[in-house]
């Protein structure tokens, strides 16, 4: 079995934490054949699931890192204009006592989690005119007020970024195949292949779902469905044997 593990998975959530330290041994950048020309690394690890043993190989992607990091400036952008309007609006507000200033300061430290910034907030005590109408008479002294302000202080956080940078490129698998299966030696790169191929056996298998072929079989008896079903399956045999001989023979010169 090899599967993607979810990120809610708590082993996964550990492996993740785990290849975020300094010593961890990521192999070398290697890549396979695919298409985008991406580069992978990889480590692995051990753990449990209900009990039984498997190997969690985290896999970090040049493709991913690409794709993934758009998606992230959009949401770091977007964060910083919501926070500095946020940092707007509190200071266009001021509260007329210290306790209602301390309760919403309370309540916006709360509500602010930020991914990507550090936001540190104070109550600040201001000292001003008070406002009256009408134009003040000449040579009248002015009366003063004190109101209470909510001051934002917003930073941006490269650490935080690069951390989920680092996590928008990698991945999890979770197999148990063992190390060496049928005498091959099944290190992480190996896995990793064989499971980018994977792909490749499912679409063939979309064939076999196409309404098109499978939509209505017009057999009365379900041992005649079962031949049929060996049928459709002879038949992908034979398609896929046609198209890798088709493959070896096609050359930049020939394509």
């Amino acid at each position: 079995m090899i599967t993607r593990g979810p990120s809610s998975l708590r082993i996964v959530k550990r492996a993740w934490a785990k290849a975020d330290s300094a010593h961890i041994p990521w192999s070398d950048p290697f890549a396979l054949a695919e298409r985008n020309g991406a580069t992978h690394r990889v480590w692995e690890t051990t753990s449990t699931y209900e009990g039984r043993p498997v190997r969690l190989i985290v896999v970090e992607s040049s493709a991913l890192d690409q794709r993934n990091g758009k998606t992230l400036e959009k949401e770091r952008a977007k964060e910083a204009e919501l926070l500095h309007e946020e940092q707007a609006r509190w200071e266009r507000h001021p509260f007329s006592c210290r306790e209602d200033a301390e309760q919403a300061l309370a309540s916006l430290k709360a509500s602010l989690r930020p991914r990507f910034h550090r936001v540190e907030a104070v109550v600040e005590e201001i000292v001003r005119p008070k406002k009256r109408r009408g134009r003040p008479k000449k040579g009248a002294e002015l009366d003063m007020e004190t109101v209470y302000a909510l001051r934002l202080n917003v930073e941006f956080d490269q650490d935080a970024w690069e951390q989920a940078k680092r996590k928008a490129s990698r991945f999890v698998l979770v197999t148990t195949v063992p190390k060496e299966w049928k005498g091959q030696q099944m290190d992480a790169q190996e896995i990793l292949k064989l499971y980018k191929g994977q792909i490749s056996v499912e679409m063939n298998f979309a064939f076999l779902k196409d309404p098109f072929f499978t939509d209505e079989i017009d057999v009365k008896k379900p041992e005649r469905v079962a031949v049929l079903g060996y049928l459709f399956l002879l038949a992908l045999a034979i398609y896929r044997v046609f198209q890798r001989r088709v493959h070896q023979f096609i050359t930049p010169e020939r394509p």
